[in-house]
Parts: C-alpha cells; structure tokens; sequence
C-alpha cells in the first residue's frame, strides 16, 4: 500500500473512530418527524426491521407535506421509505425512495428531498441519499464511513489488492470501535456477502464489546460463523430444529441413520415447486430405503406454506423457518437462494449440494448403492 492510501487509511480510522449509538438503551422507541418535498398529503410505506421481525407501515403527509412516525426497534436499524415503482415496474415493484439508519431511543428530524430519481429514461433509477437528517448520529457514522472508503478505493487502482483493502479498512474500524452497532453490522453484511477467512472474520467478532455480542445481530452472526465450516462437502451439516406443519419441533438428529434430503423452498418460488414432481417420484422409489426428504420453507406467511403443502400433497417431513430471505436458518448456512439443497449420507454428513433432476437421482442411487 503506497504512501497516500496509508495516510487516507489513518484518516479513516481516525475519523471514524468516534463514539457511535450503543445498544442496551431502555427506550427502545423511535421518533421520525420531518417533511418529504412532494405533493401534499402523499401517502409512503415505510419498512424496517425489529431483530428477526420485519415490520411494514405507512405513513401519510399533511396538507403543508410534514410528518409524524413512531415505531419500536430492539437494535439499529436502516428505515426505508418505498414507493410503487410506476417509472420503471419491470426492474422492481417496490422502489426505496430513502433509507436511512435510527437506533433505539433516537429523536429524528428528516426531510426528504426532491430529486431521486436518476438516469436516462430507459434506466431510471433511485439515489436514496436525497434527504437531510439530524438526530441519528448512526446514519452520520454511516455516511463518513461510505465517504472515506470511496476515497481509499479511488486512491488504489490495483485490482488485486482490493480485497485485503476491504479488510484492512473494516478491521480497523471495528477495532477502534468494539462497541458500536455499526461495526457488527459492517462484519456482518461483509460475512454474508463474500468469504473471508476464518481466523479473521472469528478475530474481529471477538473485538467486538460483549454488549454487541449479545444484540440479535452479533448472536445470530455467532452461529454463522460456527456454521461456515460444517457447510462443505464430508461435513456433518448442523443439527437444527424447526417447527412441523402441525407446530411439533423436529430435529435434524431424529433422521440418523436415514440418508436425508435437506431441501430449501418457498410457495412463491416457481423453481422450487417444479422440482416437487420429481422429489415425489424420488420420495416414492427410496423411502423404503430409508431415504427422507426435510423440506424447509422460508415462507412468511404459514397460511401460505400449509395451503402450498396441501396444494402439491406434499407427504414427507415439511418444516418451516419463517422469514423469508431473512429467515434464521438461510441466514445461518449462508444461503443465496431458492431452490437450494443438502444431500446427507446417515451420519449426517454432507455428501452433494444443490442438486437438481436426474442428477439427484445418480447422486442418490450412488450413495444407497455404495452403503
């Protein structure tokens, strides 16, 4: 690293190393008044996450375009304000017109501004940043902390060494503030986003206060990172335990010594339920051979998962690990999306991934074959 990213480096851990919004603070509302430079009595949808829930709302403008917002959060967290796409629907429906970060007990004053909407007509797209905020010295961390990174990356061009700039920067940060919010989520989102190694990412979760450690944030990170390593071919795959269709918990360990399909669907998932026809086929041939399949939605709703399961006469063992793409389990095993699948040998132990069709079937005929 050259002489001028050293030293914008030193300004980046200087500058953020101020002290941010802690977690642990009795007053877990929040307040949002402020004014959006729009026409009057506009209505938003307003979307944020309390821990493992994600709450949606509204909220409606005055006649002169002002606003109140309450809501409740356990931890920081990025309110969005979303509109329906009219401009471009076919690149996405829901379009987040702002976004910014409040934590528990945060007072704000936002004002949204004019001017989002960016690009030529046939790319039209949103920059979120259009809006002045005080009160939320989190989103202001956030803010510095995208600046000064953009600075470090235009100041080194070398492709190669982009990754170990990445973590030079997020480790120095986290270091110089253990306690903060923002350095869990900043290891957070960079774990969920590409790998790191191991003995890294394992250091600068243990920098980390205690107080942030215990957040829903820095437990569930916790169990990601025990989970990495068992996710990998000849691995025993996590035990878990989730919910059945009828509300009994089911563990993992109930199907030793089956050979077991750990399969990740959802009703809306078009591929997923393609794939249901030749499960059953499968299901039919091997369950005699002690072959289960663990079908695990990530479905929000469970009204909408039971009346799936019902529609496609789903007979073996269904679960349910609610949330969506925020559901705790995908979270865990690092999942990118749906369809996804686990084949498991009968000690558990991972033995093919992500298979589909007549490749399932030659991955299994081999491994009852060969046992």
């Amino acid at each position: 690293m050259g002489k001028r990213s050293t030293a914008l480096l030193a300004i980046v851990s200087c500058v953020l190393s101020v002290p941010l919004v802690t977690l642990g603070q009795r007053n877990n509302s929040f307040i949002i008044q402020g004014k959006i430079d729009t026409v009057p009595n506009a209505k938003y949808r307003i979307m944020y996450r309390n821990n493992e829930k994600e709450i949606g709302d509204s909220l409606q403008l005055s006649a002169d375009r002002t606003f109140t917002f309450h809501g409740s959060i356990g931890e920081p967290t990025r309110v969005n304000f979303i509109i329906d796409n009219d401009f471009n629907p076919r690149l996405v429906k829901d379009q987040i017109v702002y976004s910014f970060w409040v934590s528990p007990g945060d007072r704000v004053n936002f004002h949204g501004l004019t001017g989002w909407l960016m690009g030529p007509k046939s790319n039209l797209r949103i920059d979120d940043s259009k809006y002045i905020l005080t009160g939320s010295t989190l989103d202001k961390i956030a803010i510095t902390y995208t600046e000064s990174r953009r600075a470090m990356y235009l100041s080194n061009k070398d492709q190669e060494k982009e990754a170990g700039l990445e973590d030079s920067i997020i480790s120095k940060f986290i270091q110089n503030n253990p306690n903060s919010f923002y350095s869990l989520y900043l290891l957070n989102r960079s774990f969920s986003s590409r790998k790191r190694a191991p003995d890294l990412v394992t250091t600068l979760y243990n920098a980390l206060s205690t107080e942030q450690k215990n957040s829903y944030t820095g437990i569930l990170l916790n169990k990601k990172i025990k989970a990495q390593p068992q996710l990998e071919i000849g691995k025993s795959l996590p035990i878990f335990e989730l919910a059945n269709d009828n509300g009994d918990l089911v563990s993992l360990e109930d199907f030793r010594d089956k050979y077991v399909l750990v399969d990740f669907w959802a009703s809306g998932c078009g591929p997923c339920r393609k794939e249901f026809p030749h499960l059953k086929s499968l299901y039919n041939e091997y369950k005699s051979k002690n072959f289960e399949i663990l079908a695990v939605s990530i479905d929000k709703s469970r009204m909408d998962w039971l009346t799936a399961i019902n529609n496609e006469k789903l007979s073996w063992t269904n679960l349910w690990d609610k949330g969506g793409f925020s559901a705790e389990l995908y979270q865990i095993f690092g999942l990118k999306g749906i369809p996804d699948n686990f084949l498991l040998d009968k000690e558990g132990k991972i033995v093919a991934r992500n298979l589909r069709g007549s490749e399932l079937k030659i991955a299994l005929d081999k491994l009852i074959s060969d046992n």
